[in-house]
């Protein structure tokens, strides 16, 4: 079931995170007498995206003030700190979400009446986060919407572990950290990413030991590799967004086999996609 209010909502906010994310700025809010913080830039932000008072009434439900110590106190950032870099196309950078920046924090939610959610969030501080880019593009980046949509795959996560897409290593590590995780194999496609992950990041990894890193595409590894291999739990993260991880995400899933345990970066939110 869909709602009627979905496609004029979700089009606002995808045009105001794509252009316009920090439009509100922290000297811009003033909450009124009777108003907190929160209560004020929501606001304001439901000025800026010109909603009327039905769709006002759902931002509460989408959007919420995150504590930027939360994610600095995540074992990757307190481990996991790398200089800038940059190796032949591939560059390492640190950027910013800004206060008052509108940021995607998590997987969309769907309530009774069929209105899709967005999880957004704001924080009140800058917080700042590595990013991979090649060739200026940014690919790859360790942010709340990360963080939080990784969760429960890595909670999840035990015995041999693959994962298809390196990146920053995330997932991995955090992997690594976990008791009842004996190995993990990231397979990548990117030669390039693995040499700059060896000499860059992997210094700063625990049990380098359980880790092994293969040199492969994902789906041929998938349909020749994987099945006999052993392992308890699959984790993919091969794209950057909902619009190439449709396809993608359809694709990996045809080469499940029974055993493991399946986990797919961001799955909740392909899957309203496609419905």
């Amino acid at each position: 079931m869909t709602h009627p209010q979905n496609p004029r909502m979700l089009t606002r906010i995808s045009e105001y995170l794509a252009f316009t994310p920090d439009a509100i700025k922290a000297e811009d809010v003033h909450p009124q007498a009777d108003e907190t913080l929160h209560e004020a830039y929501l606001r304001q932000l439901a000025a800026h995206l010109k909603l009327d008072a039905s769709e006002e009434a759902l931002l509460p439900l989408m959007i919420r003030q995150h504590d930027p110590a939360v994610y600095e106190a995540d074992a990757y950032f307190q481990v996991v700190r790398p200089s800038p870099f940059q190796q032949g196309s591939i560059d390492l950078i640190y950027e910013r979400i800004e206060p008052m920046e509108l940021f995607v924090a998590d997987d969309f939610r769907v309530d009774a009446a069929g209105r899709v959610l967005p999880q957004l969030g704001w924080f009140d501080r800058c917080f700042t986060f590595p990013a991979l880019r090649e060739d200026g593009l940014v690919w790859m980046t360790i942010t709340p919407n990360e963080i939080n949509t990784i969760a429960h795959a890595i909670a999840q996560s035990r015995g041999k572990v693959l994962t298809y897409g390196l990146g920053l290593g995330y997932y991995a590590f955090h992997c690594l950290m976990k008791e009842d995780v004996t190995r993990v194999t990231v397979v990548e496609r990117n030669p390039a990413v693995i040499d700059l992950f060896q000499r860059h990041l992997l210094p700063f990894f625990p049990r380098k030991e359980a880790l092994r890193i293969v040199q492969a595409d994902a789906f041929d590894y998938a349909a020749n590799t994987m099945p006999g291999e052993g392992f308890d739990t699959v984790f993919t993260d091969l794209w950057r967004d909902v619009a190439d991880g449709v396809p993608l995400y359809q694709r990996m899933k045809a080469f499940e086999v029974p055993g493991p345990q399946y986990f797919y970066w961001i799955e909740q939110t392909l899957r309203l996609y496609m419905e």
